[in-house]
């Protein structure tokens, strides 16, 4: 068996599909060793910490064995375990999250054009940097949103449908969210 092969830089062929779904432990080893790493650069931008970001890449990759039926081999892998690993985060915020702050907005539009400016500075950000002011900084709920919006590209009425919330509640995590990292963003500038 060449499963060594087979699943390097997470490529998945015929005959992996194949073992997977037989659920070859092998070769479910190999896959998660593979993605392993991509599911924890997912895993940690919603967790404080790695042990926290390692149990969410655990139930990711269990979710991912449970579905892999449903994988077409000529779409691309990585995208698929990412986005499923990103739910696994919605989940998870959902299922520990005891409230999310509703706001009641009187005059959205002035609302609306504070929110939809680009900052340069969000986009100037580091990563690994925004990480940490966001894990430091953020209410939970905030952090989680803003991150689906900035990083993860999701519009506000898909987070709002995603964790149960109204479009306006999205909107004010981002502008939340946005608001503190300009008032600390001299601590990326070190």
């Amino acid at each position: 068996m060449r499963l060594g092969f087979l699943v390097s830089k997470v490529k998945i062929d015929k005959e992996l599909q194949n073992l997977i779904r037989k659920q070859d432990k092998k070769a479910q080893l190999l896959l998660y060793k593979d993605c392993f790493p991509i599911l924890m650069n997912v895993a940690f931008r919603y967790k404080k910490n790695k042990e926290e970001a390692a149990s969410l890449v655990n139930e990711a990759f269990l979710k991912i064995l449970e579905n892999f039926d449903k994988y077409a081999l000529e779409k691309p892998f990585i995208p698929w375990i990412k986005r499923i690993c990103i739910n696994t985060a919605i989940d998870d915020f959902r299922k520990n999250s005891s409230y999310f702050q509703v706001m009641d907005l009187q005059d959205t539009s002035v609302y609306e054009n504070q929110i939809l400016e680009t900052s340069s500075f969000e986009s100037s950000l580091d990563l690994e940097k925004m990480h940490t002011l966001l894990q430091q900084l953020l209410p939970n709920a905030s952090r989680i949103v803003f991150l689906l919006y900035v990083v993860e590209g999701f519009s506000h009425e898909e987070i709002a449908q995603q964790l149960n919330i109204s479009t306006e509640t999205s909107k004010w995590h981002v502008k939340t969210a946005r608001k503190i990292l300009q008032e600390h963003k001299e601590k990326f500038l070190d």
